[in-house]
């Protein structure tokens, strides 16, 4: 594919045919749609590339420009591309978004039903490892943030709202300070799944516990104790996991009041 589309562009720089292959037969738009993501993965195209407006790109995948509207609709639905107007304008690559990624993400989770087991050993996977590159890459930014947060913590650890959002906040900046994107949106993704989850079981005890434990693995973290700060985020989210979906299933055995 690689080779192929070098070729392409060196006819289209000579102004000779088309400069990627031509679609024929079957859906359109889904072929182009194909074509163009497949081209990104290689590698063969990056993001603010240009691709050209709807005349030239139906001129070179020999379609017409409804199929082109229809696959561009569906690329700039996903993400992929951004169209801009004028006479700079055109179709680009669009550049990253980690928030829309990650709000698409969550509503994904939510629609396929995913179980509290399933979210918790998630949050699991993403956080242990984070953790422990935290605990390597944070900068001094990051430990300013980690250090605000748990001030604010203790602050508002009888406000229920404002402790929640807190709570999770200081998890996502502990990801966030692992300087690792793929983790950073996976759990940004994660945490409008969890959020609710920890809004239910908040009490003052629980948010004692809650800032012992952040500022327990605050001084981990600070002191460069990967291991130690791994261990000690595992250790704390399988309890989690446990009375989460202990109560859980407490709830759901309990019978229903009028």
């Amino acid at each position: 594919m690689a080779r192929a589309t070098a070729t392409l562009r060196e006819a289209d720089k000579s102004g000779d045919v088309a400069p990627w292959q031509p679609v024929r037969d079957g859906t359109l738009s889904w072929r182009i749609i194909r074509q163009i993501r497949a081209m990104l993965f290689d590698g063969d195209l990056k993001s603010g590339e240009r691709l050209g407006g709807e005349i030239e790109l139906a001129r070179r995948y020999g379609v017409s420009r409804m199929a082109i509207r229809d696959a561009l609709r569906s690329l700039e639905a996903a993400g992929i591309v951004e169209i801009r107007v004028g006479a700079k304008g055109g179709t680009f690559i669009a550049g990253g978004n980690i928030e829309r990624f990650a709000d698409a993400l969550a509503i994904q989770l939510k629609l396929i039903g995913v179980t509290l087991a399933e979210i918790f050993d998630a949050q699991i996977a993403i956080e242990v490892n984070s953790t422990e590159l935290a605990a390597r890459n944070a900068d001094e930014n990051d430990l300013a943030a980690l250090r605000e947060i748990l001030r604010a913590l203790r602050e508002h650890r009888h406000s229920k709202p404002e402790f929640t959002e807190l709570s999770l906040r200081f998890h996502e900046t502990v990801v966030a300070s692992s300087h690792n994107r793929a983790m950073i949106a996976q759990f940004k993704a994660l945490r409008f799944v969890l959020e609710p989850l920890y809004a239910r079981r908040l009490n003052d005890e629980v948010a004692a516990r809650v800032i012992a434990s952040n500022a327990a693995l605050l001084a981990r973290i600070e002191a460069r104790d990967a291991e130690g700060a791994r261990a000690l985020m595992h250790r704390r989210l399988q309890i989690i996991r446990a009375r989460q979906i202990e109560a859980a299933a407490t709830e759901s055995a309990a019978p229903p009041t009028d």
